[in-house]
């Protein structure tokens, strides 16, 4: 078994996914990185998936991925 922890920024420019629902959010990026290591591992359980706003950010509602 592996086990593999990531951590994941994305520059808003490429930033498409919508912010006003964080549960949607997570459970997407939940679905695509389980979907991409399932192309290497027989079997994948994805824990955890949490998106934060980023610490740079002066106006708490832009968001970074």
């Amino acid at each position: 078994m592996c086990t593999i922890h990531m951590r994941v920024q994305c520059p808003d420019r490429f930033s498409e996914l919508l912010v006003d629902d964080v549960e949607y959010t997570e459970l997407t990026i939940e679905s695509i990185v389980g979907m991409a290591l399932l192309e290497v591992f027989n079997a994948v359980a994805v824990e955890n998936v949490t998106v934060h706003p980023s610490p740079e950010d002066s106006d708490e509602d832009e968001w970074r991925w």
